[in-house]
């Protein structure tokens, strides 16, 4: 897909504007994040992206959340969007074991800002399982065909046991 320039400067626009309004929750946030096993969680870089064709934006926060099973992790996610026309789209963490090189991730729906098939809003399941060591995690936004959108992903480094 190739933007023109008017598309461009909007979505240039549309991403300063948000990323002045979050500026101040990002504060300390703008470098990797990194965790050890028993810390509560570690946040990710706030993601932000843009529904095309629509004048339809998100920010999608996240942090890690502990799981009892060892070498894996959960992902708390938290999506705000804002703008006209949003239609449903999916959220996806992507990760990959620093370690052993072993990379995967998951994909969920999100419909009217609510990210589906969450338990207690926590993304869980064979795609949050890297194994023991140094991982490397990131959210995309993706289109209802599963193509990434415009964005700026969100990312945090932490280790497994």
């Amino acid at each position: 897909m190739t933007l023109n320039r008017t598309q461009l400067q909007q979505f240039s626009a549309r991403a300063g504007v948000i990323a002045a309004v979050t500026a101040a929750g990002m504060v300390g946030l703008a470098g990797p994040s990194t965790a050890i096993p028993h810390e509560p969680g570690a946040p990710f870089t706030p993601t932000l992206t843009r529904l095309i064709p629509t004048s339809c934006s998100a920010i999608i926060d996240a942090v890690t959340v502990p799981q009892e099973t060892p070498g894996t992790f959960g992902v708390r996610v938290k999506v705000t969007q804002t703008g006209e026309g949003c239609s449903d789209w999916k959220v996806a963490v992507r990760f990959k074991n620093l370690d052993t090189g072993y990379a995967d991730g998951q994909k969920h729906r999100v419909v009217n800002g609510v990210v589906q098939h969450t338990v207690d809003g926590v993304i869980v399941g064979f795609g949050t399982a890297p194994g023991a060591g140094r991982v490397e995690a990131r959210i995309v936004a993706l289109d209802s065909n599963d193509r990434e959108m415009e964005q700026i992903s969100g990312t945090a480094a932490f280790t497994l046991s």
